[in-house]
């Protein structure tokens, strides 16, 4: 059990990432400063600093939580990695890939709002940048090593494979939440799913 002062530093944690993400979310990442998140989380600059010395350490947490969401581990040889879509990849089957990316458009809502403001952060920051970045590739291999395990296509092929798959995952994901666009979500899904497919499974 977490001792009362362990559980109060993290909801003071919890209470400066939520009042950053809105006023990230409503202001933009570099329009809003450190005094505006500290006011919000009703707390003071030295209490923030103390937490997050750098802004890239506050980008740092929005990342844990978008893995913590989306139950991405350590893995053995990325900083992160999903052994669930390493598994569906692997057993290429389309019923599989549609039921993973359902699963995950169903946390959109919860994760998409920080990766939107990475990816803003990432636009001004090099730090940021490298993190989401690496995040990108984490992702990637992931999808990499499902084709790696079940020996299908060839081997300089898989990173591209893998890059499309992803980069076809985040525009339909960012229409959906950051754009407002909302396009026919089960339609966009079945879409996506089939092209995965083809891309990661299917050697025809």
């Amino acid at each position: 059990m977490p001792s009362l002062r362990e559980a109060q530093k993290q909801l003071t944690r919890d209470t400066i990432v939520e009042r950053a993400l809105e006023l990230f979310t409503e202001k933009g990442y570099a329009a809003t400063t450190i005094d505006e998140i500290a006011a919000s989380a009703g707390t003071t600059r030295v209490t923030f600093y103390a937490y997050y010395p750098a802004r890239a350490d506050l980008m740092r947490d929005f990342m844990a939580r978008v893995n913590a969401v989306l139950e991405r581990a350590d893995g053995p040889d990325s900083a992160s990695t999903a052994a669930d879509l390493v598994a569906v990849v692997r057993d290429g089957k389309l019923a599989g890939i549609l039921a993973w990316l359902e699963s995950r458009a169903v946390l959109w809502p919860v994760f998409r709002p920080y990766l939107d403001v990475l990816d803003e952060a990432a636009a001004v920051d090099p730090e940021v940048r490298a993190m989401v970045e690496g995040w990108h590739e984490e992702v990637i291999s992931d999808m990499v090593r499902g084709m790696q395990l079940a020996g299908r296509f060839a081997a300089e092929t898989h990173h591209i494979r893998g890059t499309l798959a992803f980069t076809q995952l985040d525009y339909v994901a960012t229409l959906w939440t950051r754009r407002k666009l909302e396009p026919n979500r089960e339609h966009a899904l079945e879409v996506l799913a089939d092209s995965w497919y083809h891309l990661l499974c299917d050697e025809g």
